[in-house]
């Protein structure tokens, strides 16, 4: 019943956005670092003009001409100080208004072994709506707008994250398409384990790393390209992984016009191999809804069942 239902969301969606105009893209196939302000924490690193090739990573699924050039991000990987750090990218001056849906490949990487990680292998990509445009977006601190994250490994018990401002919702927030149950941000929940089986790393770091062996667990997002969608309409933001909806947040927060993409370790603990932990942005679009009496109905459409689907649940 649930892929049913966010089957039809994702149709809904597609149909909205068909003819959607482009505000802004980057396929980071050249050095667009002078097109972001980046906020960071000490001990992060975006690096641009990266091959992911190099670490046997194919081609993310919206690349042209089977380019392996993406965005690199990287946090509490660089010193021996075990610190939460994160960085955020947004576009200089950007001012998305409107009903809008941001789009990007995302590729999360972690040191194995698994299904359990190696130490410090549980970190999330994030990205999100309604920001000024030069806040680090972490649990803490000065965080706004509306914005998710997930990690790669499965590892962290909360591993489907939404946020307003700095503050975590919870399941009883009913934001989460899982349900309000205990353990619906957790990838054990069969919303996501059924979505998302457990990948392996690429052959190259199978061969070349001894310690990347084993799948991650079902459930979790790491070692294969996800199509990230997060659709702003009025003040409803909705996000999706592969066309499953995660989450639906009504009246959201906004604290600005801006959008971001970003990287968090929450944890204290350090990498035991870098090299291994990482995540690769490619193919950064962010699209207007040339048609908003045609967006909203789908909206509507998506609450309605939204909402009856809860009822049927409780």
């Amino acid at each position: 019943m649930k892929r049913l239902i966010c089957s039809a969301l994702a149709f809904a969606a597609i149909s909205s956005f068909a003819s959607a105009a482009i505000l802004f893209q980057d396929t980071f196939d050249t050095n667009t670092s002078g097109n972001y302000t980046i906020s960071a924490d000490p001990d992060t690193l975006a690096t641009f003009v990266f091959n992911y090739a190099s670490m046997g990573i194919p081609a993310a699924p919206n690349s042209t001409g089977g380019s392996t050039i993406g965005l690199k991000l990287e946090a509490n990987n660089g010193d021996a100080t075990a610190a939460s750090a994160a960085l955020s990218l947004a576009p200089n001056g950007g001012n998305f208004s409107g009903n809008f849906t941001v789009r990007f490949d995302v590729w999360l990487n972690s040191n194995g072994p698994f299904p359990g990680g190696g130490t410090g292998s549980t970190q999330f990509f994030t990205a999100g709506v309604g920001t000024n445009g030069a806040t680090v977006h972490k649990a803490s601190g000065n965080a706004d707008g509306t914005w998710f994250g997930a990690d790669g490994d499965g590892g962290s018990g909360i591993d489907y994250r939404v946020f307003l401002g700095p503050t975590l919702q919870a399941e009883a927030s009913g934001y989460y398409v899982a349900g309000t149950a205990a353990g619906a941000r957790s990838s054990d929940d069969p919303y996501y384990s059924n979505a998302f089986p457990g990948q392996a790393p690429p052959e190259f770091q199978q061969t070349n790393y001894p310690q990347q062996i084993g799948n991650v667990k079902n459930g979790a997002l790491g070692f294969q390209w996800r199509q990230v969608e997060i659709a702003k309409t009025g003040t409803d933001v909705t996000w999706s992984i592969d066309g499953l909806l995660i989450a639906m947040v009504q009246n959201a927060t906004f604290a600005g016009d801006n959008v971001f993409v970003g990287y968090w370790d929450p944890f204290i603990s350090i990498s035991d191999n870098p090299a291994l932990t990482f995540g690769v942005i490619d193919n950064l679009r962010i699209e207007a809804v040339p048609e908003p009496a045609t967006s909203a109905l789908g909206v509507i459409g998506a609450l309605g069942i939204f909402a009856r689907r809860r009822r049927n649940l409780g």
